[in-house]
């Protein structure tokens, strides 16, 4: 089999703003880090992060060299230090293989072969935890590749919040971002920060600089007070909205009633949502994050009574999906 590189144009890295040009599976710049060096563990997890290509070799071949493996207590093992890989339509795209070591949490390399037939798309999400240091794929010798099959949607997604976000306590990647992505055949950039989404006004700029069709931003959970929140919130929309003007925004409060000032948070985020409107702003949402849920039991949504487990983001991804087709919000 032949082994081809991520230098190789025909292979796609989704979910990593920039990467075309500065070739690092990371997903803040050196000046952001500069500014916010707390910033730098959660720059090297790739949460949402993928490789997408197009062939019809009928074996392939997916490896990685990763670094800083460690457990996490709350992630599956699966989660955090595997790949997964899907062919076919990437909003249709059918489980592949698992991409994991032998020896769990201790071989620097995970690999794994598995089958296709056919010319077809091929999705292959990254691990959420580790630093990856390389990527390889290999195909027979004689096969085809293409670049990807575009996306549906011409601009990604762009998700800001905390660990819940960066799907944190999920058994796998399947969190909401990924899963909202996929029904809207959308690239996404996951700028998940478990416990570091603190609503900074130069993270507000370098988001807004992005080229995206819908911006989701919830980071209640990481203001570590309901005044925080209150004095960051509308700072960091208003700071977004100076440079980008027009993208759609969904604004969101935690999802899990999990303290006493649960509906304060609430309120302070639709503040924001309802003083943008007095100002003309018409591309702006808010959702209540106690309605993410849906009809499922709340009680079974989590892990932890804060966390989402996989439940409560399949139905939290389940009720985005059905707001922005009610309210038309993808044009």
């Amino acid at each position: 089999m032949k082994k081809y590189n991520i230098s190789d144009n025909r292979i796609k890295i989704e979910g990593l703003f920039g990467f075309e040009n500065h070739k690092r599976f990371r997903r803040y710049t050196d000046e952001i880090l500069a500014v916010y060096p707390r910033l730098a563990d959660a720059d090297k997890k790739c949460a949402g992060v993928r490789m997408r290509f197009r062939t019809d070799s009928k074996k392939i071949g997916a490896e990685f060299r990763l670094s800083n493996q460690y457990v996490d207590r709350g992630m599956s093992f699966y989660q955090a230090n595997t790949a997964y890989a899907f062919i076919g339509p990437y909003s249709s795209s059918a489980y592949a293989s698992l991409v994991s070591a032998d020896k769990p949490y201790k071989d620097e390399m995970i690999s794994s072969v598995f089958s296709n037939s056919g010319m077809n798309d091929v999705t292959v999400f990254f691990p959420q935890n580790p630093a990856v240091e390389e990527v390889g794929i290999y195909l027979e010798d004689n096969a085809t590749l293409l670049p990807p099959t575009p996306h549906a949607t011409g601009l990604p997604f762009v998700f800001y919040g905390s660990s819940i976000t960066q799907q944190g306590h999920t058994s796998s990647f399947l969190a909401y971002p990924a899963l909202l992505s996929r029904a809207f055949d959308a690239d996404f950039h996951n700028f998940g920060a478990s416990g570091n989404a603190l609503g900074e006004p130069k993270i507000a700029v370098y988001l807004a600089a992005i080229p995206k069709s819908l911006f989701f931003y919830d980071y209640d959970h990481n203001a570590p007070t309901a005044d925080y929140l209150r004095e960051t919130h509308e700072a960091f929309f208003r700071r977004f909205r100076e440079t980008d003007r027009f993208t759609p925004v969904i604004m969101t409060s935690r999802p899990a009633d999990d303290t006493d000032d649960t509906a304060e948070r609430a309120e302070i985020v639709k503040e924001t949502y309802k003083n943008a409107l007095k100002r003309g702003d018409r591309n702006v949402y808010f959702i209540d994050g106690l309605s993410l849920f849906g009809d499922a039991d709340p009680a079974l949504c989590t892990t932890d009574r804060t966390h989402p487990n996989d439940l409560g983001h399949y139905q939290i991804a389940g009720t985005l999906e059905k707001y922005i087709r009610k309210e038309k919000i993808l044009k």
